[in-house]
């Protein structure tokens, strides 16, 4: 029987999917369109949800304070978008930003609303639903490939290109973030037979796309945490988030260390590029954030509340680098790092409302991995992020990656998760759940 819930279920999975439609149109038919498209699952949900709260059919989510914390976050990036459109940014107009805006918002509250229609479900598991969404998602664009499309936005020739992404460095990262959360469902659940070979299966697949790809950071952020989950070193280690916050001076200091292991045989032979210069600036990388250091250090422009959407171009930080890459635009250039990408655009008080999200999402997800419950899979997706989202661009603005974290903050923020979501991993019978 078709329920309200299932809806809502639904919607909430088919929006992992539909982002990458969204991707897709964004390339072929402009940025407003693809920013709508992308927004159309969560604003579905919400109107959903609203009809029915202004029917009193639904009651008001519980949350707890994590929640005030999350919008603090999700409005500095908003304010971000107005303060850049007052600097006549090129990149955003009063269409686009305002899609933007809605873009930043919707999927976090979405997820809280998954909650509250899932709020009575004893078998609730908004673990597998989420990777139900990052497994249709990888579907598509396995589909897409098959037919022959390719990602529009930013490919290589010989080179895996999902064409359902924001760009084929965005599909890389999602896919080594579900592949860390498949890796803990196979080594903690009992699954049955069947179950267990299809995920292992999907893991497979995934790992074949990912090396395809040859995004070599992803890769190796990947492989290090695959080996403290693997050896279960993860469930004893303190001070992560501590190592987290320093993950671009220590990737600057030890590049020359990183480029002799990866000229290994046992990475050479799938790195297509293992070039000393490539990897001891990151593909160029270095330099991007030498200039963010460098307006840390002796500029600091707009450090407290920052410079508004594209921050970068308004101050002129990056137009030599611009040059450096080709390109005499250097509106279109980016950090390749979140975090620079925010402290930037929204200053201090933006960055640390984000470090407060990654704090409390980590706490909450290292519990869940600690205790052995439902949610523990999204830990290892959760620390991936915690990551990379200082040495790439993918949980910053309207790249998957900022979908995906807001998303895994709805159980966070929620001040009730129902009680059999605190059953024992290794007393689920299936990874569903059921």
């Amino acid at each position: 029987m078709l329920s309200k819930r299932k809806i809502i279920n639904a919607l909430f999975v088919l929006s992992f999917p539909w982002y990458g439609f969204g991707a897709y149109r964004l390339a072929a038919k402009g940025f407003a369109e693809g920013i709508l498209v992308c927004t159309i699952p969560y604003v579905l949900i919400l109107s959903f949800y609203l009809i029915d709260l202004g029917y009193k059919q639904v009651p008001l989510p519980k949350v707890n304070r994590k929640f005030y914390l999350v919008l603090g976050a999700l409005l500095s990036a908003a304010v971000s978008i107005l303060v850049g459109l007052h600097y006549k940014s090129p990149l955003i107009n009063p269409a686009n930003g305002t899609l933007l805006i809605i873009l930043y918002f919707s999927p976090f509250l979405s997820a809280v609303v998954l909650h509250v229609y899932n709020r009575n479900d004893p078998g609730f598991d908004p673990a597998w639903l989420i990777t139900k969404g990052l497994l249709a998602y990888v579907a598509v664009n396995v589909l897409g490939m098959a037919a022959g499309m390719h990602n529009r936005l930013h490919s290589f020739a010989g080179r895996a290109s999902p064409p359902f992404a924001v760009g084929i460095y965005d599909a890389a990262h999602i896919l080594a973030l579900l592949n860390l959360i498949l890796m803990v469902y196979l080594m903690e659940r009992k699954p049955k037979l069947l179950h267990w070979v299809a995920m292992a299966a999907a893991y497979g697949m995934n790992m074949l796309i990912m090396l395809s790809i040859n995004s070599r950071l992803s890769v190796m952020i990947f492989v290090v945490l695959t080996a403290l989950f693997a050896t279960k070193v993860m469930k004893s280690l303190r001070g992560l988030y501590t190592v987290a916050l320093f993950t671009v001076p220590i990737m600057m200091t030890f590049g020359q260390l990183i480029y002799q292991v990866l000229s290994l045989p046992v990475f050479a032979s799938f790195l297509e590029r293992v070039n000393e210069k490539d990897i001891t600036t990151f593909n160029g990388r270095t330099y991007l954030w030498q200039a963010g250091a460098e307006w840390i250090w002796n500029d600091r422009r707009g450090f407290l509340f920052g410079n508004g959407f594209n921050g970068h171009y308004h101050l002129r930080l990056l137009t030599e680098e611009a040059r450096m890459f080709g390109s005499s635009n250097s509106a279109v250039i980016h950090f390749h790092s979140s975090f620079f990408e925010i402290l930037i655009n929204q200053g201090i008080v933006g960055i640390l409302l984000m470090y407060g999200v990654f704090w409390a999402g980590y706490k909450f997800y290292r519990h869940q991995y600690s205790a052995r419950l439902r949610l523990a899979p999204l830990y290892a997706g959760f620390v991936y992020f915690m990551f990379t989202w200082q040495i790439d661009i993918e949980n910053f603005s309207y790249n998957m990656g900022f979908m995906v974290l807001f998303v895994l903050m709805g159980p966070v923020v929620m001040a009730r998760i129902p009680p059999e979501t605190n059953g024992m991993l290794a007393e689920q019978p299936r990874p569903d759940g059921r």
